[in-house]
């Protein structure tokens, strides 16, 4: 006698095992997403850092190949490392500028002038999102005590910036207080203060943030120095970037004196820092 097989059973999902399935992907995700900005952030430092240590070797070759001179960061003349305004929109954009300048034949990409962490546009430009679609062609300027002029070389005298007590380097063997290895070159700028190219600083004691550096990779900024390494700077108190000449008492997230003074000593001796 042939036995009748009998009908499987096919369970399917109760709305309480989906809701414990959904709670559980809710939990990962939001275990993950964390860790995959960080890797993200993390990374766009990394490329930011390749890039400045890129542009710190065409500055090296360029005094290399000029009797120890130091590439000129001169302002308002075409004979400097850089040409142009960021902050505005003819230069916001404008590929001659980076092309034209001195610097442009040690290494011919406009993509190193630019931290590719860096699309959000300065408050200022905010409104010009359409004509300005890449962001800003260039976030990166240089030190001016590095080949700045005091008017007697070329472009605008800007040795007031530092005071006669720290004059602007003119040749590689100069750079002493700081020392190459401590000595700023090239800053990942404050969206909201690059501009002409040339990074200002001033003295202690001063309290002012006259340019500012960025905060965006994750409350930290990337520079690179003149015996050519790189580095990432983590801020104690930086979270913005901020706009120009504010007081370190006043910045956004708090008093960044201890962040200022970690700037000054990038730029005159670090024993002159208090």
């Amino acid at each position: 006698m042939k036995l009748r097989s009998q009908p499987q059973k096919h369970h399917g999902f109760t709305l309480i095992e989906l809701l414990v399935v959904i709670a559980i992907i809710a939990i990962l995700a939001g275990m993950l997403l964390p860790a995959l900005s960080r890797a993200k952030t993390k990374a766009q430092a990394i490329n930011c850092v390749s890039n400045l240590r890129q542009l710190a070797l065409a500055w090296a070759m360029y005094y290399n190949d000029n009797g120890d001179r130091l590439i000129p960061n001169w302002l308002d003349t075409t004979n400097a490392w850089i040409g142009g305004n960021v902050a505005v929109l003819a230069g916001a954009t404008n590929e001659a500028n980076i092309r034209n300048g001195r610097l442009f034949t040690y290494n011919g990409s406009v993509a190193i002038y630019r931290d590719p962490a860096a699309v959000e546009l300065p408050n200022a430009l905010k409104a010009q999102k359409s004509r300005i679609p890449r962001g800003l062609i260039r976030t990166y300027s240089m030190s001016g005590r590095m080949g700045g002029s005091d008017g007697r070389d070329g472009g605008v005298d800007t040795s007031w910036v530092l005071g006669a007590k720290y004059p602007q380097f003119k040749k590689y063997s100069d750079i002493r207080g700081p020392s190459p290895s401590q000595a700023l070159v090239f800053v990942d700028e404050s969206k909201e203060t690059v501009d002409d190219g040339y990074y200002a600083t001033q003295a202690p004691p001063s309290r002012e943030w006259q340019n500012s550096p960025t905060a965006r990779h994750g409350r930290s900024a990337a520079f690179s120095f003149a015996d050519g390494h790189s580095e990432v700077f983590r801020w104690t108190v930086l979270t913005v970037d901020q706009p120009l000449s504010i007081q370190a008492a006043a910045s956004r997230g708090g008093n960044s004196i201890n962040d200022l003074k970690k700037m000054q000593r990038t730029v005159v001796p670090p024993e002159d820092v208090p």
